[in-house]
């Protein structure tokens, strides 16, 4: 009877381990995206709200936990360039949320985050030459 717990265990470690790429790539989708529909929203002349910047922060908060539980590879290139753009997106929602209230500010910041979306999506991309570089 306890073998049953211990061998589910040990599949589900399996299989977390084996999918460090597909969820990696999964946060890396959801950050461009989520990052992609500030920069339109931005873009259609509109200031993100607090339930905006909420769901821009979720993911991060989630990919975080992923690079939480995988800090074992803290010494694979992937990892680290994982957690350097999760910095980035951070630092791209931090300064969204502190400019949202101010609507002269707010004119700034808009003009600036294609720039800061597009730093981002080069960013996973290098996330994603680093994995297929570990793979080699």
């Amino acid at each position: 009877m306890r073998a049953r717990p211990l061998l589910a265990l040990l599949l589900l470690h399996g299989c977390l381990w084996r999918s460090y790429e597909h969820i990696m790539e999964v946060h890396l989708q959801v950050l461009a995206s989520m990052a992609t529909k500030v920069v339109a929203t931005a873009e259609g002349g509109r200031r993100p709200t607090s339930n905006d910047v909420t769901e821009l922060i979720y993911p991060l908060q989630r990919a975080r936990q992923f690079a939480h539980q995988y800090r074992g590879s803290a010494g694979r290139e992937s990892y680290r360039r994982f957690v350097a753009l999760l910095d980035r997106y951070q630092q791209f929602a931090e300064t969204i949320d502190a400019a949202r209230g101010d609507e002269q500010r707010w004119a700034t910041v808009a003009t600036q985050l294609a720039g800061q979306r597009q730093a981002l999506l080069d960013a996973a991309e290098q996330v994603r030459a680093a994995l297929v570089a570990e793979k080699e």
